[in-house]
């Protein structure tokens, strides 16, 4: 064979060698452009959590969750037995670095029949949630028996409020002091504790790791989204941080639902329609006197003039007081992993039958062991947030006497700082703001004088 015969012949290797190389430059280009687009947009997230990102923004999702289900099975593996190692009382973590001369007070003036409140709405003109079932749960003009079964009075002067659930029962046969017991923490309204918290094993097997569960009093709080200036788009007011004119009335906040593309469900905002709601998905519903309710969309809630927001997340994960969790090898999701299976930082808001909320956020939870700990606090409706380390993040607050909010971890483990919620942020949030006036209205009864009074949650929800 003639030199010119084998030059001829390595020509088309040399073409194609040539194209490889051009393919693999110019993905390695592409890489290159996009993770830095990634990486440039990052909160201070760490870099397994950009990769991950990247990934799911160039279509690589199903991967990403291969990958977390084995570093969930394999590395990233909770202990059996132990005890834990951070505290179920929440006092020294509640008042820790700060002196009382600091604080704002505690306690509101003393009352006198006088100052009894006045009326702010009548039922009738207040928005109304869209069953027979949450129509009942009005204010009536009675006290009701509170949750833990005792009739909630109140001294003139004295706003309505609900009362902290029972304590959730440990499944441990030796509890912890303090452990499933609610405990009120940071800053009350009128001398009243709106945020009350818990900590509590999860299950009899891990038990060396609690369970955070926050619990708000809907009467003297109003709820508040705030869009992350990335997800879960549309209309972005507030470039994803709590304006700082509301600094001095939050009472908690905590990470709102997957990316909207995970989510199997729709989005509503402020008058737009950011992707259409899915019937029968789990939907968080703020209404527009700042209250909120979380149900199945189309059976317990549906749209009217009163909504300000929608936000779906997946199915229930907790209905009618019960665990919707089934086996793990069926096709609910729970996640981007599998059903019930690994054991990693999760996060829920469910509703209880009185109208309170409580948020479940905590490391080595399964969709089991996040739906049961929701199931003990007396959810009776619930709907899974965002989940995995870094996006699991829920804080209460204490304030200064200048106005300036204190914040506190729910769990110590919670990484980055405690205002990931009040300055601009990529996600979604749900914030909580001092209710200014009460949603419902303290009734005189013959038996109690000058008042006394019962409240339920109202029933809508909305923006400040």
């Amino acid at each position: 064979m003639t030199e010119t015969q084998r030059s001829q012949n390595r020509r088309p290797w040399r073409i194609v060698t040539a194209a490889v190389a051009g393919v693999v430059v110019i993905a390695i280009t592409w890489a290159a452009v996009t993770f830095y687009g990634t990486w440039s947009r990052s909160d201070g997230e760490p870099t397994s959590v950009i990769v991950a990102t990247w990934m799911r923004d160039n279509n690589m999702g199903p991967l990403v969750a291969q990958l977390e289900d084995v570093y969930y099975t394999y590395i990233d593996t909770p202990d059996v037995g132990g005890s834990p190692t951070i505290s179920a009382d929440l006092s020294a973590e509640d008042s820790a670095g700060l002196d009382a001369d600091e604080l704002a007070p505690s306690e509101p003036p003393q009352a006198t029949t006088a100052d009894a409140p006045t009326p702010v709405a009548s039922a009738e003109s207040r928005p109304l949630l869209l069953t027979p079932v949450d129509r009942d749960r009005r204010p009536t003009t009675q006290p009701s028996p509170s949750p833990s079964g005792a009739t909630s009075t109140l001294p003139a002067g004295t706003r309505p409020h609900l009362d902290p659930p029972p304590p959730i029962i440990s499944p441990v046969d030796d509890p912890e002091p303090k452990e499933g017991e609610w405990q009120p923490v940071g800053t009350k309204v009128d001398g009243i504790p709106a945020t009350y918290v818990t900590r509590v094993r999860a299950d009899d097997v891990h038990t060396s790791y609690y369970a955070s569960v926050l619990w708000i009093d809907t009467e003297l709080t109003k709820a508040m989204f705030v869009p992350g200036y990335e997800e879960p788009g549309g209309p972005n007011p507030y470039d994803g941080a709590l304006p700082q004119e509301y600094w001095p009335d939050v009472v908690a906040n905590f990470n709102g639902g997957f990316r909207l593309d995970d989510t199997r469900g729709g989005y509503y905002y402020d008058g737009e329609m950011v992707r259409p709601l899915v019937k029968g998905r789990a939907s968080a519903v703020i209404y527009k006197d700042g209250t909120m309710t979380v149900g199945k969309w189309g059976r317990d809630l549906k749209m009217s003039s009163d909504v300000a927001v929608v936000r779906q997340n997946l199915d229930l994960i907790v209905d009618k007081g019960r665990s919707q969790v089934s086996n793990g090898a069926d096709n609910v999701v729970w996640g981007a992993t599998t059903d019930k299976e690994s054991l990693a930082w999760r996060a829920a808001v469910g509703e209880r039958a009185d109208g309170s909320l409580v948020y479940v956020g905590s490391p080595y939870l399964s969709a089991e062991s996040l739906a049961d700990v929701l199931v003990g606090a007396g959810v009776e409706r619930a709907m899974v947030l965002d989940m995995n380390h870094w996006w699991t993040a829920g804080f209460y607050f204490r304030h200064k006497k200048n106005g300036d909010p204190v914040c506190r971890k729910l769990d110590p483990a919670i990484q980055e700082g405690c205002d990931r919620f009040l300055k601009p942020y990529k996600r979604d949030s749900f914030q909580f703001l001092v209710r200014d006036e009460p949603l419902s209205t303290p009734v005189p009864t013959p038996t109690v004088a000058p008042s006394a009074t019962t409240a339920t949650a109202g029933q809508s929800s909305s923006m400040p």
